[in-house]
Order: structure tokens, then sequence, then C-alpha cells
């Protein structure tokens, strides 16, 4: 691959990444919450997600997601609900906290946790399969030996995307830390996911 071309992936891939996605509103969901670390361990799943995404739209599901209208429907309405249920439950949690009228302390939840809903969240992206697909053979040089191209566009990917969502993360937990502890930021996570799920419900192929 040559380096002009290798420039031009990572402007492109950079462009599309920085715009604010359900990764990055439930990465700054958890770090508003939990702390940046959390928020990191929230990327770490959405990282795993995506890179089972590239594999799959090099694999050919890309395709195949792209010709069956009802397949697309399903992986969408997945994550629809998904991010619906996460809003509402943040919601729900700070009306409880505010009846109580007292300051509950913070039980974190397990590390797995955080992975799992960053893995679910961006795995219910069908959008994502249809990206890859589309983006990588645009950079691929069939002169040159696949594989390590794939590994090198796939492992910029990972690297750029798990390193935007903790920045969104990390500036999330900062805010929250000024706003020490109040409920008005699961109010505010809750609705960000709730609006997600909309645009996410919007999507076509």
């Amino acid at each position: 691959m040559e380096t002009t071309t290798y420039l031009t992936f990572l402007v492109v891939v950079f462009a599309v990444l920085i715009a604010p996605g359900p990764s990055v509103t439930i990465s700054m969901a958890h770090g508003a919450k939990f702390g940046a670390g959390r928020a990191a361990i929230t990327g770490l799943g959405d990282i795993s997600a995506n890179l089972l995404q590239m594999i799959a739209a090099v694999a050919g599901l890309g395709a195949i997601i792209s010709q069956s209208a009802i397949l697309f429907s399903f992986i969408k309405w997945v994550g629809v609900a998904y991010l619906l249920y996460l809003g509402a439950m943040m919601i729900l949690r700070a009306g409880r906290v505010k009846n109580q009228n007292i300051s509950v302390p913070i039980n974190p939840p397990s590390l797995f946790w955080h992975y799992r809903q960053g893995f679910i969240v961006a795995a219910s992206s069908p959008k994502a399969i249809l990206f890859y697909g589309a983006l990588f053979p645009q950079f691929i040089t069939p002169a040159y030996d696949l594989l390590p191209q794939f590994i090198l566009l796939a492992a910029t990917c990972v690297f750029l995307d798990w390193c935007i969502v903790i920045s969104y993360g990390a500036l999330a937990a900062r805010a929250a830390r000024t706003a020490n502890g109040s409920p008005w930021i699961d109010r505010l996570g809750g609705a960000a996911l709730i609006t997600t799920a909309g645009f996410l419900a919007k999507t076509e192929r």
C-alpha cells in the first residue's frame, strides 16, 4: 500500500469516526457516571464489535445485509430497542434518587458490564458492516498481498475508534465532576441515548 493511500485512509476514517454516534453516546454516559476508566472499558467492547464487523464485511456479510431489508431491519431495531432500554433505565434511576432526597453512593457495576454494553451497542449498528464493506476495497491495492493490507486498515480503524470513544468518555467524566453527582447526569445521559435511538431508527440501507 502506498503511503499517500494510507494517509488518505486515515483522514477519511477520522472524519467519519469523530462524528458522535451510538458508541460515543454510551461511552459518554458511562464516563459521566463512572469515570473515564470505565468509559475506556466500554470502548473496548465497541472496538471488539467493530473488529468482528470488519471481518464480516470482508467475508461478504455486508453484501448480504445490503440486499436483505429484513436482516438490516432486524439488526437495526435490536439496536434501537437496546438504546431505548438503557436510556429509560438511566432516567428512571435519576427519578428514584431525587425522590429519596438522599445522596446515594455509586456501586460501580462489573468491568464486563461496561464491556458488554459497549459491544452490544456497536454490534447492533448494521451501518457499520456496510461502511467497512464499502470502505476497505477503495484502499486495498490488488498488486500487494491482501491480508497485510487488511490487518493494517483494520488495526488503524480499531485504534482511532478507541481513542475517539475514550476521549469523549473522558470529556464527559470531567464535566460530570463539575456537576458533582447531580441526578441531571443520568437524565441527560438517558435523553442522549434515547435521541440516538431515534436517529438509528431513521437509518436506511
